[in-house]
Parts: structure tokens; sequence; C-alpha cells
């Protein structure tokens, strides 16, 4: 049986199972290629395999692994991000697997560690059903991005992976090359993935979905071949737009899917759309907006209008009092009343005033995230953007934040 040579990339500490896990598949490693700079470098090293480094700063995740499969003497790489461990006998059965199917990428099931908190992640088998990662508009939950078997000479044929996708890159990459992979899952071993960060910048997947799926694929024959075009076309493209719309809601890009339920309501009015469109609204803190579309008008019925518009108001007044109380700088107050509040709403505002909590508490780090956060529910609100420039200023990531604008709202300067 071959062997193959492993990638080893990411910026964090690997766990402590990393190192003995890799020792457990050495029969099947040929060489394992790592940054010089790489926090898994000097780990590495313990090990009896073979360790080839290579020198240079990469730009970003995609980058650091466009530099490292070029390095690699074997056809099949082990892509290997350091917040990953693989079982005993992971490598044999990738392999196995990859040689009675030819495939291009060969990927295991996942267990996912936070704490003491365990989850197994399983994923579909894709094989010869590749198109699968299109009609639920998230290939993450489709397969891993690490611990998979990865054909080298894809970089050469498919093109490499694109940096402006970062940490997000492989994903990006099975978006644009979906029609020409052949994609296999290993389903009795797993990988290992405890995250060195809870924090997922959810604006790569929405960029990914609008720039790549949407505007590359069919929707009636790749994305939603499960809607009836022919029968009733305004409802599928109606109910095609509310599906678009719900992933881009569930990956916090509110502004964007807003604009996807506006142009499903126009296919087609109804209330599913409508209500999904308040919702996204008030996540953003646009209440006014929202309240306009709170109406019999809209075809809502009496008490339907009742419920949304106590909910929406409540929330506003809520959201009110907490800025007001930021102001008055009543930190503790704020903090007493947030607990209750996140427990049914946790929109842009509140990510905005949980930003400036830390940012008063001298915690700036946090700050900017919670800043980020509120910015990518809502990017045109001038105060969100305000605050989360000038963090970003004292931090030195204007070039984060400018990539977060460009990907949310960019594609708003290519119409005019």
């Amino acid at each position: 049986m071959e062997k193959v040579d492993v990638v080893v990339y990411g910026k964090s500490t690997p766990p402590p199972q990393f190192l003995s896990s890799l020792e457990d598949n050495a029969d099947f490693i040929n060489s394992i290629i790592v940054s010089e700079n790489s926090p898994a470098k000097s780990v590495l090293e313990e090990l009896e395999v073979p360790v080839k480094t290579v020198s240079g700063e990469s730009k970003n995740c995609a980058a650091e692994k466009n530099k490292l499969i070029k390095q690699a003497d074997t056809e099949y790489v082990l892509l290997l991000h350091t917040d990953f461990s693989l079982d005993e006998d992971l490598v044999e059965e990738l392999l196995e697997e990859l040689e009675e199917t030819q495939a291009d990428i060969v990927y295991p099931n996942l267990v996912i560690k936070s704490g003491n908190e365990e989850k197994v992640v399983n994923y579909p088998d894709l094989f010869n059903n590749e198109l699968t990662v299109l009609h639920g508009l998230a290939v993450e939950d489709c397969l891993p991005e690490s611990a998979l078997l990865f054909k080298k000479s894809l970089l050469e044929s498919l093109g490499q992976f694109d940096e402006s996708y970062d940490e997000f890159d492989f994903y990006e990459y099975v978006y644009r090359n979906v029609k020409q992979l052949k994609m296999k899952l290993a389903s009795v071993s797993y990988a290992v993935y405890e995250p060195s960060s809870n924090f997922i910048d959810t604006s790569y997947r929405s960029y990914a979905l609008r720039n790549v799926v949407l505007k590359n694929y069919n929707w009636e024959k790749d994305i939603f071949p499960f809607l009836s075009w022919d029968k009733s076309p305004k409802i599928a493209m109606a109910t095609a737009l509310t599906i678009v719309g719900n992933r881009l809601s569930a990956y916090y890009d509110y502004f964007n899917a807003s604009e996807f339920y506006r142009r499903a309501l126009m296919e087609f009015h109804n209330q599913e759309t409508l209500r999904q469109l308040i919702k996204a609204y008030v996540d953003m803190g646009l209440f006014d907006e929202a309240e306009k579309l709170i109406s019999k008008s809209q075809g809502m019925e009496d008490k339907e209008v009742e419920k949304f518009q106590f909910f929406t108001e409540k929330i506003k007044s809520l959201v009110d009092e907490l800025e007001k109380a930021v102001e008055q700088g009543k930190v503790v107050e704020i903090v007493a009343a947030l607990q209750e509040v996140t427990t049914f709403y946790s929109g842009a505002p509140i990510h905005n005033i949980l930003g400036v909590i830390k940012w008063l508490e001298d915690k700036k780090e946090e700050a900017f995230r919670f800043f980020y956060k509120a910015v990518t529910m809502n990017p045109i609100n001038e105060d969100y953007l305000y605050n989360l420039s000038e963090a970003a200023k004292l931090l030195k990531k204007e070039e984060e934040v400018l990539g977060l604008i460009n990907r949310i709202v960019g594609h708003l300067k290519e119409r005019r």
C-alpha cells in the first residue's frame, strides 16, 4: 500500500493527542511537511517520520497550503490542520478507499471535542452524488475541511486554493470544482477536531455561496432540482430565493438575506418569506423597517400582526434602554440585563453593546470580535462601522475589516 505525505498547516498549537495520532499512523506516512514558523514544528521533530520544513511567511491558511502541497513527493497528501488529530487506523482506511475508488478526495467522519463535550458528525457519502453539496447550500455539512486525502495534481488541473477565502478555502475549492471532483467517505475511522477558537467568520461562507454557487451553477438543474420549475415557476423561484435567504441568515448575513427575501416576495408573495424578512430586519436592528411590514395589508392575520408587533416593540424598547445605559456607563446593570435578553434576542445591536462593554473593560480583542459580528449582521449601520474601524485601527486589523466589508457588500460596487 502506498504512503502519503502529510501537510500540516494552521496557526494554533496542536492538541496533546496530535503527535501520538501521527505516530499511530506512521506506517503509512512518507513524510510530514510543515512551515518553518508553524507552532507544530517543534512537536513534529519528536517523530521518527521524516519532517520537511518550508521557509517563508504565508499570507493566510490558503496560501500556506498551496505552498506546502507543492513540496509533496506523493500524489495524494493528507491535509491536516493543527486543530485535528487522527484515529489509529485512519490513514490506512483512507488509502484503502482511495485504491478501491480512485477518488480525488477521501474524507472521514468527525468527532468534535469542546471541553468535556463530544459531538459525533457522520457525513454523507458523496461518491457519484457530489452535487449534493450544492443542494443544501452548506458544503461544510457534507465533509470535513481537514484530515482528508487530497490529490496533489488537482492544484495543476483545477487551480490552487483561493487565498481570498482564507480558512474556508477548501470548501470554496469544492464548490468551485464539484462537477470535476470524485469524493469518497471513509466511514469506519474518525478524525478528532478540537477547535482552538470558538469564533467562526461566517462571512466567508456567505461569500462563497453568493460568489461561487449562485453565480456559476444552474439553479433549476444543479442547485434546486427538487423544486417544481415546470409546473409552478414563480413559486419555485420564490422558494429557491427564500432557501438562499435562510442559509445566509444562518451565516448571520442578514443584509444579503433580506435582499433574497425581497426578491422572493416579488416573485410570489407568501407569509413564510415575509416572516423571515421581518426577522432579518429585527436581527439587523432595523426595527422601523420591520414594523412597516407587520400589517394586514401584507396578508397577515390580526393575531399574527399583534404577536409580531409586541415582539418587535419589546426588543426595540429593550435595545433603547440598554444603549442609554451604555452611554451612562452602567456596565454591571447592562451585563445582568443581557443575560436575560440574549435568551430570546441576540441581534446586531446586542453584539455592538457587548463590544462596547468589553472595550470599557479593556478587553480589546473580545470587543473587536463583537463589533465584527455586529457588522457582519448589519454592515450599513454607521455606529457599528465606526466602533469596528476604531478597534481595528488600534489592533492593526484594518485589512481584516476591509475584507469583511468587501465580502458582504462589495458586490454593490459592481452594480454601479
